[in-house]
Formats: structure tokens, C-alpha cells, sequence
């Protein structure tokens, strides 16, 4: 079981059906019976009380349950009352749409139409990238009177949803152009060791990809690090490996060949996510 906050009356939770055993519920009678629904619910903010400090003291006012591959689920719980979650969507909205406007403009768009070459692509690039910043939630108000070339930091709200279709395909296509020279003359790459030292930047990360990307992957974490493990089938391009190990560096990752490192993680660091934690990931977004 893992739980990460997403404000001081929100949190997130991902269990797997073998811990919702070993709580003692079944999932075809949490899916039939509300009281017993609520139990469990007040049994996962009881456990969560452990590794996170959010206020509950208005008590479950929603919840959402969504499940995952590999038989996991992830479990929204808010305690906030809805008029004043609202008010707060409506206040992120806001921010967005202003980003939008003030980054995203007509003119800046039709500049780019107005050029060629590598510098339309370089702008068409930081463009893609502004538009995704704001869908994240990234881009604050104090962010935007900032220099526009500037790093921004990670998102302020992993629950802010992006469109997929606008970002799963954003990936820098000079570093794909990059892999497809290096795949001629290089072996094909081994499994490799990501490691990202904010969960939200890894959710980031996978929320990019598509399904040509949902390799076999295990997350584990290790003290406060998220450490995930890739294995590249044999048939997958060299370029596209590449362009995955790149971009999961724009997003912080560290990254390495694995070697042995699963046995050591079985050993001294906890499983969160089996086999399929790129999917898993990216469906969580």
C-alpha cells in the first residue's frame, strides 16, 4: 500500500487486491454494499495516518476507485466539502486559462507558421512544451513573469488532468533523429534503472507515453527515491529506446543499466508496482 497527498484534505492510494484481502474485505462486496464501502474507506485513512499528516476531520465527502493493471487500484479519498473543492478547481482553472492566454497566443502561433527549418522546429518544440506545462498545472502565477526559457518546476498538483492527445506523442524528435544514427552502430540497449526523486515526476513522465511504451517495468521505492526498473523487449527500436531514456531525463530521472539491481531491490527496497508500472503510471494521470 502507498499513499502520496494531493492537498491537506486529499490523498491518493494504491493497494493491490492481496492487501485488500489481508485488511479483511472482499471486492465483489465493497462493489454491492455502501456501509461496508465506508469501513474500508475510514480503515485506508486510518492506515494512511502512518506515513502522511492531511486533515480529515470533515470525513469522507468523496472518493473515486479506478482499477489498474496487475490487479491494483488506485483510491482518490477527499475529505473537502464539495462547494469548496469546486471553488479550488474553479481557482485552477482560472490560473490555466490565464496561462494560456498570456503563453499560448495567436501570434506566438502564427509566427511559427511563419517560419522553416530548425527554428520552427526548435519554437514549435517550446511551444509543445509551454501548452504542457499549463495542462500540468506546473506554470504558477509568479512562474509566468519569470523568463519564458526558464526551468519550471515540477507540477503543483498531480491531480490536474492533461490531454493525452496533445502530449503523448510530445517527445523531442531531434533526440529520436539522434537514436535512429546511433541505432546502426550500437548493440541493443540492456534493461535499465530510472531513478526519480519526485513520485509527481514520474507520473509526468509515463502520462507521455503511449502504448508502444508499455514495456515490462517494476517500481520500487527505496528511502525516499522511486526507482524504476525497464526491460526493453528485443524487438523495440534502438530509437525508440533512446528517446525514452532522454525524455526520462528531461523529467529527472537518473538513469543507469540495472545489472543485478532487482535482486537488491527484492531485498531491501518496496515493491509498489509489478511488471507493468509503466501502464500503471500512466493510466493513474
Amino acid at each position: 500500500m502507498f499513499f502520496w497527498k494531493i492537498d491537506d484534505e486529499t490523498i491518493r492510494c494504491l493497494i493491490n487486491k492481496e492487501e485488500i484481502g489481508q485488511m479483511g474485505f472482499d471486492l465483489n462486496e465493497l462493489s454491492s454494499d455502501n456501509d461496508l464501502m465506508e469501513e474500508f474507506l475510514n480503515a485506508i485513512i486510518a492506515n494512511s495516518k502512518n506515513y502522511i499528516n492531511w486533515n480529515t476531520d470533515n470525513g469522507v465527502q468523496n472518493y473515486i476507485a479506478r482499477a489498474l493493471p496487475s490487479e491494483q487500484f488506485l483510491i482518490t479519498i477527499s475529505c473537502t466539502f464539495q462547494d469548496v473543492a469546486i471553488d479550488r478547481d474553479l481557482d485552477q482553472i482560472k490560473k490555466m486559462t490565464t496561462a494560456l492566454r498570456e503563453r499560448i497566443s495567436d501570434d506566438r502561433i502564427d509566427s511559427i507558421y511563419s517560419m522553416s527549418g530548425e527554428e520552427k522546429e526548435r519554437e514549435f518544440e517550446a511551444l509543445a512544451k509551454d501548452l504542457h506545462d499549463v495542462c500540468m498545472g506546473n506554470t504558477t502565477e509568479k512562474e509566468e513573469q519569470e523568463e519564458k526559457g526558464a526551468e519550471k518546476t515540477a507540477a503543483e498538483n498531480v491531480s490536474s488532468e492533461m490531454p493525452k492527445d496533445s502530449a503523448k506523442d510530445m517527445v523531442s524528435s531531434k533526440a529520436a533523429e539522434q537514436g535512429g544514427s546511433e541505432q546502426a552502430v550500437r548493440p541493443h540497449i540492456p534493461a535499465q534503472k530510472l531513478i526519480f526523486k519526485e513520485f509527481r515526476n514520474l507520473i509526468d513522465f509515463c502520462s507521455l507515453l503511449n502504448k508502444d511504451y508499455f514495456i515490462p517495468s517494476s517500481l520500487y521505492k527505496d528511502a525516499e527515491e522511486y526507482i524504476l526498473l525497464v526491460e526493453f523487449p528485443i524487438e523495440m527500436d534502438n530509437s525508440k529506446i533512446i528517446t525514452f531514456m532522454i525524455t526520462a531525463e528531461e523529467y529527472g530521472a537518473e538513469c543507469s543499466n540495472q545489472r543485478l539491481e532487482g535482486y537488491y531491490l527484492s531485498e531491501h527496497a518496496t515493491l509498489l508496482i509489478k511488471d507493468k508500472a509503466v501502464e500503471t503510471l500512466y493510466r493513474m494521470n
